[in-house]
């Protein structure tokens, strides 16, 4: 009897072990499937470290360039500034106007310092300027030649998806800066109004759609 009962225990600890190793194990398991990271956006510093966070993103036009003729060297595929005394006091001009109005308030449809949408900050910024431009962000996208992202300079224009549909210019900044490793636009944003971000942001990184130019 003391043989069976020695056995019995033995036997009775060896399955308490198996079923504590796989209380343990899966344990384990649920807890990796339940971690997660934060969705909040990550801020990139540099453009080496871009590629290597968003290595499938390529800055390529959603569409051909409507400047570009059959034939034609490449060179000659984008718009060039070369009459730049023409060109660059305009640009600066809208450039300084969008940059003043940082701080302001976001509101759809508005296009004053009380109050002012994405696309609404292009059209008064180079109407203050003496240039004519499109009032929405999708006639801005129409009316602009699109550009390859390394052209981009000073006074270009940024569209952007940022709602479900990925393929749908709803919105627009104002490049203000380039240099080899940042570019800074200035847009009015829905949560913080009229503010500068930059292209090494992952939020914009992965909204962008294309880069266009105002003749």
């Amino acid at each position: 009897m003391m043989l069976l009962s020695s056995l019995s225990r033995k036997r009775i600890f060896k399955f308490n072990l198996k079923r504590i190793f796989f209380f343990i194990l899966t344990s384990i398991l649920l807890l990796g499937n339940l971690s997660c990271k934060s969705s909040k956006p990550r801020i990139v510093t540099t453009k080496k470290e871009a590629a290597k966070r968003y290595p499938d993103r390529v800055y390529t036009p959603s569409r051909e360039s409507k400047t570009e003729p059959v034939g034609q060297p490449i060179a000659s595929k984008t718009p060039s500034r070369v009459d730049e005394e023409k060109t660059a006091p305009v640009l600066n001009d809208a450039v300084e106007t969008a940059l003043s109005y940082q701080g302001t308030r976001y509101k759809y449809g508005g296009s004053t310092r009380s109050g002012m949408d994405c696309s609404g900050l292009i059209h008064v910024s180079f109407k203050e300027a003496g240039k004519s431009v499109p009032r929405t962000s999708s006639s801005l996208y129409s009316a602009a030649s699109t550009i390859d992202f390394n052209q981009v300079e000073k006074g270009d224009l940024l569209f952007f998806a940022t709602g479900k549909n990925k393929t749908r210019v709803n919105h627009v900044g104002l490049v203000v800066k380039t240099t080899p490793a940042e570019i800074s636009f200035v847009h009015s944003t829905t949560s913080r109004g009229v503010i500068v971000s930059t292209m090494n942001e992952g939020y914009w990184l992965n909204a962008y759609l294309s880069a266009g130019r105002l003749e």
